[in-house]
C-alpha cells in the first residue's frame, strides 16, 4: 500500500527542531514522495508541565498560531495541509496538557505516552517496570481525558522517546492482553494509533519484518484501531526512511479502510 500523508511534521517554530525543517523544505519533500497531504504538528502545551517548563514555556499558542495562516495559504487540491499539534500528558494533572479551547484551534491533535526523558520521574529511569506503568497510566489517562474527543491519534506510542537504553526491551514486557485493553479503547475513542517510521531508521527490510513494533501494530489492528501515519520530521532529512511506511503498511496488510478519516 502506498502512504501518501505524513501527519507528524515539526517546523522551526518546535525548540528541537533545526534551521532546515522550513514549511518550503517540507513541500519540496512532499512533491518528490508523492504526498497529498501533510500534517504539521509542533509541539505545544501547558507551560508548567514537571520537568518540562522549560521546553514549553517556549511554545505558547500565539507562537503555534503563526503557521496556520500560511499553512492555510499554501495548502492546495493537490498537497492539503493540516495545522495541528503534538501536545503532552500532564502527569500531575493525569490529564492532557491542552484546554477544549486551545484544542479548537487545531484541524489533529496527536498525543505521546512516551516523552518519558521530560516528564517521568528521574528515578524510575533504569527501572523498567516502573517505566512501562508509566507509559501505561500515560496512555490510559490520555484516553480518559475530557479532551480525548479532539485526539486524532497516539504519537509514537510506547517508543519511549530519549531513553538511555534500548526502548524496545519495554515494549516487550507489555501483554497481549495489556495491549488489547488499551487498543480496545482506543478504538472505541475513534483514536488512530500513530505509525511513526523515525524507529525504522538504519533497518534493513527483514530487521522492520521482525522488528516488535509489527506484533503491537497488529493488535491495534485486531481491535479495530485506525492508523496514521508520520515522520516525526525535525528537519528536511528526516524522510530518508519514510518509504518504510509502505513496507509497514504491506507487513499489516493494511488498506485505505484501515487508515484515519483524516489522511484517506
Amino acid at each position: 500500500m502506498k502512504i501518501t500523508h505524513d501527519f507528524h511534521v515539526h517546523t522551526t517554530l518546535s525548540l528541537c527542531a533545526n534551521e532546515t525543517a522550513t514549511v518550503d523544505n517540507y513541500l519540496a519533500i512532499a512533491k518528490r514522495l508523492g504526498l497529498k497531504k501533510m500534517g504539521f504538528s509542533d509541539h505545544f502545551g501547558k507551560p508548567d508541565i514537571s520537568g518540562a517548563r522549560g521546553f514549553y514555556r517556549a511554545h505558547p499558542l500565539e507562537h503555534n498560531l503563526s503557521l496556520k495562516p500560511i499553512v492555510r495559504e499554501r495548502s492546495t487540491p493537490e498537497l492539503q495541509l493540516y495545522f495541528g499539534c503534538e501536545t503532552e500528558y500532564f502527569p500531575l494533572h493525569r490529564d492532557v496538557a491542552i484546554t477544549e479551547a486551545e484544542a479548537e484551534q487545531f484541524d489533529f491533535i496527536t498525543v505521546p505516552n512516551s516523552h518519558t526523558h521530560m516528564i517521568m520521574p528521574k528515578d524510575y529511569i533504569g527501572n523498567y517496570q516502573k517505566h512501562v506503568d508509566f507509559m501505561i497510566q500515560a496512555y490510559e489517562d490520555t484516553l480518559n481525558s475530557p479532551v480525548s474527543r479532539y485526539i486524532t491519534a497516539m504519537a509514537h506510542p510506547f517508543d519511549a522517546v530519549c531513553c538511555p537504553y534500548d526502548y524496545k526491551i519495554l515494549i516487550r514486557m507489555i501483554s497481549d492482553d495489556q495491549f488489547k485493553r488499551l487498543f480496545d479503547k482506543t478504538a472505541e475513542k475513534g483514536i488512530a494509533v500513530e505509525i511513526n517510521t523515525s524507529y525504522t531508521k538504519g533497518m534493513t527490510p527483514q530487521e522492520i519484518a521482525d522488528d516488535v513494533h509489527i506484533p503491537m501494530f497488529l493488535l491495534a489492528k485486531e481491535c479495530g484501531c485506525k492508523f496514521i501515519f508520520g515522520s516525526d520530521a525535525h528537519d528536511d532529512q528526516h524522510h530518508a526512511c519514510f518509504a518504510n511506511a509502505d513496507l509497514i503498511a504491506d507487513l499489516l496488510s493494511l488498506h485505505e479502510e484501515d487508515l484515519a478519516e483524516i489522511c484517506r
